[in-house]
């Protein structure tokens, strides 16, 4: 018996909502590789395309480390690995990833946004009481020094234009309500057992402040202040938000970009 069937087999509650986070995370790193790879086409340079092409690789690589942990999971709870886009009804993806749109533009914009997230997501899982996600997270997390600086370094070229800052600010509420609302029960039993170790809100925050350390060094607008307590935002659409997917519908995160 595996490490992981042997520390969630018992605990069916913990074990559905550990499934969908690590299903999350997987399902936006798989098909964030696929829309890199459709970027990098139209990138304006050849290093820049051939970077994205890299980023692509490791992505795709990332959600097949994630896949195989699902498999370790008890088959009620856990959807199966995507190989092709139309093997799974559900997708537990991004609106922002799952649509395929060539625009160099709006692929940085959601990678930025998107891959932020997931790294912070993983870094709540990088000291997990569940082995084989805290040993997934932290193999993942050395890889992404190198896509947050190609990303930055896209940023900064781009920060300025009027479309690639309505871009990210289209982008921006589906991005903070994957983290979840507030109390969320799901999250919060992850917390209790060690899962996870930080809440919905904290893990929010932590996303907020590095966008906004991204704005400071880049001059990119972006949505958002710091407060007295904390990182202001827009206010989410919560009524719209798909709790299981973690997604909102494409008509809310797209219309604007």
């Amino acid at each position: 018996m595996s490490e992981a069937t042997f520390e969630l087999a018992s605990d069916p509650a913990a074990a559905a909502a550990a499934a969908n986070v690590v299903a999350a995370i997987a399902d936006n790193k798989y098909f964030l590789a696929r829309r890199l790879a459709e970027w990098g086409v139209a990138a304006p340079t050849l290093e820049s395309a051939v970077a994205c092409t890299a980023i692509a690789q490791e992505e795709a690589g990332h959600a097949r480390a994630l896949y195989s942990l699902l498999a370790d999971f008890p088959r009620d709870v856990a959807p199966v690995a995507l190989e092709r886009e139309g093997d799974r009804e559900r997708k537990y993806a991004l609106a922002a990833v799952l649509l395929a749109d060539g625009s160099f533009v709006r692929g940085i914009g959601v990678f930025t946004l998107v891959d932020r997230a997931l790294t912070i997501m993983l870094e709540a899982c990088a000291a997990s009481a569940f082995g084989e996600l805290r040993r997934r997270a932290n193999r993942i997390l050395g890889d992404e020094p190198f896509h947050r600086r190609y990303a930055d370094g896209r940023v900064r070229e781009l920060a300025g234009r009027s479309d690639f800052e309505r871009v990210l600010a289209a982008l921006l509420p589906e991005v903070l309500c994957w983290f979840g609302p507030a109390g969320e029960e799901g999250l919060e039993l992850l917390v209790e057992r060690g899962i996870v170790v930080s809440r919905n809100e904290e893990l929010r925050q932590a996303f907020l402040a590095s966008l906004g350390e991204l704005a400071e060094r880049t001059g990119v607008r972006l949505p958002i202040e710091r407060g007295e307590d904390g990182w202001t935002h827009p206010e989410l659409p919560w009524a719209e938000w798909k709790r299981l997917e973690r997604r909102l519908p494409s008509r809310v995160t797209t219309k604007a970009a």
